[in-house]
């Protein structure tokens, strides 16, 4: 039976143990619920960007800089080693580039019942992907044990071996970070989320 019974409760779980390390950290944002496309109307008119994909987490930093991670939990199945493809997530991952925050990252979470064959043919498969391409993500995953922070592992994406997890949604910065509609989505959240402006 896996630890989690889905990536909502994985992202809810991750908010409550990481929370003290970060002003705030919020689960499945999705925008449409907090009424983007009037808004966007009503301040710039016209059709706004779409407002897609939910974001899985939004971290808060201590200098207010907002980080967005998607996530992925990788669960056996009875017909296949588990639920997703290596690849899973970074479609979304690179959507969330277009909000505007300061850096995007992708967490692959793979459950204990998992192989460790089947985990390092995925992690090395999409890190090389991720990181042949150069894409502005910042790629991370780990293995679940159980629910303590200390039943979590960090995939090193050198060695492939498990360590200590960082949990850090810093990293490579949005290269989209400067433009117009982006400015103006991740005002939009700061104003729905009520996230002060540093």
């Amino acid at each position: 039976m896996p630890v989690f019974e889905d990536e909502i409760e994985l992202a809810t779980h991750l908010k409550e143990m990481l929370g003290p390390k970060f002003k705030a950290i919020y689960t499945n944002v999705n925008l449409a619920s907090h009424k983007f496309y009037d808004d966007w109307e009503k301040w710039w008119g016209g059709n706004g960007p779409l407002a897609q994909p939910e974001i899985d987490l939004l971290f808060v930093s201590s200098d207010l800089s907002l980080l967005a991670v998607e996530l992925k939990y990788y669960r056996p199945v009875k017909k296949a080693p588990v639920n997703q493809p290596y690849y899973s997530g970074i479609e979304e991952a690179l959507a969330l580039l277009k909000f505007g925050v300061t850096c995007v990252s992708l967490w692959h979470f793979y459950d204990f019942d998992v192989s460790e064959d089947v985990v390092k043919r995925y992690v090395r498969n999409c890190w090389g992907l991720t990181g042949a391409l150069g894409l502005r993500i910042n790629y991370e995953a780990f293995r679940i044990y159980g629910r303590q922070e200390t039943d979590f592992k960090q995939i090193s994406l050198s060695s492939l071996s498990e360590v200590t997890p960082l949990f850090s949604p810093y990293g490579t910065s949005n290269p989209l970070f400067g433009n117009m509609d982006n400015k103006k989505a991740l005002d939009f959240i700061r104003r729905a989320l009520r996230i002060p402006t540093p």
